[in-house]
């Protein structure tokens, strides 16, 4: 009796499938980035959206979505700008298609850890959300006409993601900047972007301290920060010819292996970079035959230029960003966990020895070894 009381009711229960109360995504705004700024301190959010329509193009019958479209809103609060920014669109807000967040330098000096915890909350935000800062106020970023890409958003987005592949930036989502600021007494940067000439254009990287923004790091000078931090890096290393002051030598340099090494000796933090690097010869701006012996030279060339780049830039970063962002405190925590709990990591950061192992090996010796250097990755 029971069992025939029980599959009168799972049977019915079987049959109803679907979602009783869900709208076809024609009847949502899209929402693809969004940027969040301040304005006569008030809070702006720039919305970006995509609305799609489902009807039939009459001359080919074939569906078509409507053009990308710009919102902006903004109030005292999270909530009031939310609330005036739903009063502008036709539709539902549908957020899990956003790509990225652009945190004006304005925001970002007054503080970025309010708008992540609200991502981290709100459950239609995706944690694998790209964040980015912007030199500019958002709403002029998203006033740009491009034909570079559908939408601002997916233009910044394919930027970064080709910067990451190959290694010339660091990129952060929301979910790693949780994790950082769960960490505590650690810095993180994120990637920084501007206009120029009516465009958008990588421009290096923001630091933040505290989640709030300090400085900025200049394209040009990241590249010691790239060998502690970045994956996949494809860096390109120029070194003068010792017997020829005319003649330079091109390398692309990438990381073999690469292990960083923490010790507590004296109350002193000891921190070591330890770096296995191979480098391909690209080209010589005047053409010479290489020998064993220059080989080798090149090789403690290049060693010595970046051991010494990397070292230098961790000091200045003691003396001026007054923080990590190298993530040396995450190895120092797992490598000794009970030093690590004895210590203030923040003021043990700061008064820390840094040392830099560097072996590089050229991995060819003219243009024509591409092979050997493709079949050492």
């Amino acid at each position: 009796m029971y069992k025939k009381i029980i599959c009168i009711f799972l049977i019915p229960l079987l049959l109803f499938t679907g979602c009783w109360d869900s709208k076809d995504i024609n009847k949502k705004c899209v929402n693809i980035s969004l940027g969040i700024d301040y304005v006569d301190d008030n809070i702006q959010f720039c919305g970006e959206i995509v609305k799609l329509t489902g009807s039939p193009r009459e001359d080919t019958g074939e569906s078509q979505s409507s053009s990308v479209y710009t919102i902006f809103a903004q109030g005292k609060t999270f909530e009031e700008a939310r609330v005036n920014y739903n009063s502008n669109i036709p539709y539902p807000s549908f957020l899990g298609a956003t790509r990225v967040v652009l945190f004006s330098e304005e925001f970002a000096k007054r503080g970025i850890e309010s708008y992540l915890n609200r991502v981290d909350s709100l459950f239609d935000y995706r944690k694998t959300l790209n964040t980015v800062v912007c030199r500019e106020p958002t709403k002029e970023c998203f006033n740009i006409e491009t034909d570079k890409a559908l939408a601002i958003g997916l233009f910044i987005e394919n930027i970064l993601r080709n910067l990451k592949d190959e290694g010339n930036s660091i990129c952060l989502d929301v979910g790693d900047l949780l994790s950082d600021i769960a960490f505590g007494s650690v810095g993180y940067v994120l990637p920084y972007i501007g206009i120029e000439s009516n465009d958008l254009k990588y421009l290096g990287l923001a630091v933040f301290k505290d989640s709030k923004l300090i400085d900025i790091i200049d394209v040009h000078d990241t590249e010691p920060l790239l060998y502690i931090l970045a994956d996949n890096t494809k860096l390109v290393e120029l070194i003068p010819d010792p017997l020829d002051n005319q003649n330079k030598y091109s390398f692309r340099v990438h990381i073999n292996k690469r292990k960083i090494s923490t010790s507590l000796k004296d109350d002193i933090v000891n921190i070591t970079i330890n770096l296995d690097l191979h480098a391909e010869l690209r080209y010589q701006y005047y053409k010479h035959n290489i020998s064993d012996e220059m080989i080798k030279q090149l090789e403690t060339e290049l060693s010595n230029k970046i051991s010494n780049e990397i070292i230098d830039f961790v000091k200045e970063a003691q003396k001026n960003f007054k923080c990590d962002i190298f993530n040396f405190g995450e190895e120092f925590k797992a490598q000794h966990y009970y030093q690590y709990q004895e210590i203030d990591w923040e003021q043990a950061f700061l008064s820390a020895n840094i040392n830099a192992n560097v072996k590089t090996t050229i991995v060819n010796k003219n243009l024509k070894s591409d092979d050997n250097f493709k079949n050492s990755k």
